[in-house]
């Protein structure tokens, strides 16, 4: 298998929907930091597990890119779990004041344009990969010249648009409460130690 072969299979686990929520999730509610490798390495059996179902009776499993299966739900475990942690930290951080609208509108506006960039850069690699009937539904029914097209706009590019605008506007909308100030006794030992 080629270098660019091996990136694909990186991007095609990092990219599917059966390999992100149920990672981010369990990345979401570990309690400690070694629940994320074992909640991976389940996932990655039972993802292996779901393939080989579909490819029987012929199936075999290929052994030299099993270690590779661990990374994308590993990444997901980890970014779910350190999500919590900052999610955790700036709620602290953060009173319960009125919102500002302007970083909830720039996050939905920043996060839809980034996320519904990578989701059609992952569907052109799939079509250029000749991978897009395995990913999208109902492709090989289609003799329309452009199917893939469609099937990239509707299963890739406009779900990672509302996915991207919904989570650039929840990331925005815990930055645009003030920060509170400090304590008052917090405040006079840095004065303190300073002098």
């Amino acid at each position: 298998m080629t270098i660019f072969g091996l990136f694909a299979l990186l991007i095609s686990g990092l990219a599917s929907p059966f390999i992100f929520a149920p990672s981010f999730a369990i990345g979401w509610f570990a309690r400690r930091w070694w629940h994320l490798p074992l909640g991976a390495l389940v996932l990655t059996i039972l993802d292996q597990a779901e393939i080989m179902l579909i490819e029987m009776p012929d199936a075999q499993p290929d052994w030299g890119l099993m270690p590779l299966g661990i990374i994308p739900p590993l990444c997901w475990c980890a970014a779910g779990f350190a999500m919590r942690a900052w999610s955790r930290r700036e709620r602290q951080r953060r009173s319960n004041q009125t919102i500002r609208a302007l970083p909830i509108i720039a996050g939905m506006i920043l996060g839809a344009l980034s996320v519904a960039a990578s989701a059609l850069g992952v569907g052109l690699l799939y079509l250029h990969t000749d991978q897009l009937d395995f990913h999208a539904f109902g492709l090989g029914r289609s003799a329309d010249p452009w199917a893939p097209y469609e099937a990239i706009f509707f299963e890739y590019l406009f779900p990672g648009l509302l996915l991207g605008q919904l989570t650039g506007g929840l990331i925005g909308r815990v930055l645009g409460r003030p920060i509170l100030p400090p304590p008052a006794g917090q405040l006079s030992d840095n004065i303190a130690l300073s002098a």
